[in-house]
């Protein structure tokens, strides 16, 4: 029961993981001058890794080439963050022929589970049109050999002209790429030569190998016969069927110079290739479909980096061969992060040349890290026989992490950028919380405390300009609050001692706004407050009310409350002229 519980626990991710495989067209009824594009599309919650699936064979249409793709998408929905991950290959065919056809349901295996497409029914109907397969431009017709009114009608016109089609190669494997030849073989006076149109047949894809701008002639036999041989068009055909395979027909106008110049239509002689099919013992289990002659390379970037850089690990294949008829070879699971390959071409005709695949790695722990070996099958054709290859094991040192690490691949031009992956925090050194520390409330106090500091004084300094009167209100009920505060308590309860505080806290007010030592009399405070250029008639207001204050400290008669008041509010008018004059010390 353990045993089961512990399985069903490891298989929960499997089991959850939500993954669909779609299967299109992008149209069901199409012409013979149409293309057919058939998609597959697997979607998933989760990465996953597949192989390329093999195109599927169905009557009527003739597989050309295939592309595949691979995106991620990351939306927030809700507090969730949901990522889906979409894989999709496009085939292409070319119609053959009219009639109706069924392209099979497909089974992609994912996992240890198996996902099948419904099949799909399309129809291909005659052209509206037949468009040549290729163009040439447009030469004036001239006068035809038909035409029984020349001097120099057919009957009478000595010489031939013909094209004939040479295989590289009279047996090829499925898959494998054959180049076939056409040449144009005369003994007259042929002076240029234009393609009009190729004939297609089932059972292979096409594409240019080589096309000469002019012709180039050399002298051959031919059936005993000497002629002139000019190169017309090389192309390269793919078989995807076995058994018979008849070459593409060309069919063009030579411009012959015989008593002036005329158009003859040519067409090529039938060309044969026969197709062997595969063999099917001693079959890799990772041979996707790889037929040719191919030599293997591969390197590594770096093999010690820090963690939260990515290492590039490159492979090339070079050769003559389907390339794009394979899958692309893939690393097994590990710990590190393997991105799906970037493949760069340099082929001709695509199938001849070489193709660099480019894996980005990006190990998610400190240590050691074992990049395992990448295995890569195809069958040779020059010995007939199925090769592999296999990378060796690398071993990659794996540093601490650290801020400028992770950001110093974006100063390396010329590698390939990746998304850095998210790394465990056991990674990382430990930090601790800033919130959680005394210090770092206190600085934050400082630094609030300070800035509104600074912004009550920009307040006073602006306000001194915009409203002087109300400013020197305040100021005066500032230095009432400091210095005569006890004096103000005193003249609102009707206490005599009002007038000793007032003198002391006014006094106090003035030595300290004019710098004047608290040891000098009173006089001598008034001789010194007169030297700082105060109006006089303040200053007597001073005086009086300084005198009034002395008589009323030793006088036996208490004043009345009204009179005291008075005597207050003249307190308080003192201190706002005081208050206007400003500093001078």
């Amino acid at each position: 029961m353990k045993r089961y519980l512990l399985l069903t626990v490891m298989l929960l991710p499997i089991i959850l993981m939500a993954i669909s495989v779609t299967a299109s067209v992008n149209k069901n009824r199409l012409s013979l001058a149409d293309r057919l594009e058939y998609s597959l599309a697997i979607k998933s919650d989760s990465s996953i890794s597949i192989s390329e699936p093999s195109p599927p064979s169905f009557k009527l249409f003739s597989f050309v080439n295939m592309r595949s793709s691979s995106r991620s998408s990351t939306t927030l929905n809700g507090f969730k963050l949901e990522t889906q991950h979409l894989r999709s290959y496009i085939y292409y065919y070319i119609p053959q022929k009219e009639g109706i056809t069924t392209i099979p349901a497909q089974e992609i295996k994912i996992g240890n589970k198996v996902y099948s497409t419904p099949a799909i029914t399309v129809t291909v109907v005659a052209s509206a049109s037949n468009p040549s397969s290729q163009s040439s431009p447009a030469i004036a017709p001239g006068f035809g050999f038909d035409d029984p009114d020349l001097p120099w009608s057919a009957s009478r016109i000595t010489g031939s002209t013909m094209i004939r089609a040479y295989p590289e190669r009279q047996k090829v494997y499925k898959g494998q790429p054959a180049v076939v030849s056409y040449y144009l073989y005369t003994d007259q006076m042929v002076r240029s030569f234009n393609l009009e149109g190729e004939k297609d047949f089932p059972g292979y894809g096409k594409a240019d190998y080589e096309s000469p701008t002019m012709l180039k002639y050399e002298t051959v036999n031919q059936g005993g016969q000497r002629l002139q041989r000019a190169l017309i068009k090389r192309i390269m055909l793919l078989p995807n069927e076995t058994g018979e395979l008849q070459a593409p027909l060309v069919q063009g106008r030579a411009r012959i110079y015989e008593f002036g110049y005329l158009n003859q239509k040519v067409n090529s002689v039938s060309a044969w290739l026969e197709v062997l099919p595969l063999p099917k013992d001693n079959v890799p289990k990772n041979f996707s479909g790889a037929v040719g002659s191919f030599e293997l390379s591969d390197n590594l970037s770096t093999e010690s980096i820090s963690l939260g850089e990515a290492i590039t690990y490159s492979l090339r294949i070079a050769g003559q061969g389907n390339f794009n008829q394979f899958a692309h070879p893939q690393f097994p699971e590990s710990s590190a992060q393997i991105s799906s390959p970037m493949a760069i071409d340099r082929l001709n005709a695509g199938v001849e040349g070489s193709r660099t695949l480019y894996y980005t790695i990006i190990p998610t722990e400190k240590g050691s890290f074992t990049l395992p070996s990448v295995s890569f099958s195809w069958f040779d054709t020059d010995r007939g026989v199925y090769q592999s290859y296999t990378s060796q094991q690398r071993e990659i040192q794996v540093k601490s992490a650290t801020v400028a690490s992770y950001f110093s691949s974006l100063l390396e031009s010329g590698k390939p950028q990746s998304i850095r992956p998210m790394l465990f925090r056991h990674n990382y050194p430990t930090y601790h919380n800033c919130l959680k520390q005394v210090w770092y409330w206190l600085v934050i106090a400082i630094i609030l405390a300070g800035t509104i500091f600074s912004a009550y004084l920009v307040w006073l300094k602006n306000k001194k300009h915009r409203d002087p009167e109300q400013y020197n209100q305040m100021m005066a009920d500032r230095a009432l609050r400091k210095y005569l505060e006890e004096a103000s308590e005193a003249a609102k309860s009707l206490s005599q001692e009002f007038y000793t505080l007032a003198q002391n806290g006014l006094m106090n007010y003035l030595s300290e706004k004019y710098g004047i030592s608290l040891r000098f009399s009173s006089p001598e405070k008034i001789a010194e407050l007169q030297q700082k250029k105060i109006p006089d008639a303040l200053i007597t207001d001073l005086t009086s009310f300084l005198e009034l204050c002395e008589r009323q400290r030793f006088s036996p008669e208490k004043r009345d409350a009204a009179s005291l008041m008075q005597d207050y509010h003249q307190l308080r008018r003192i201190v706002l002229a005081f208050s206007k004059k400003g500093n001078t010390k």
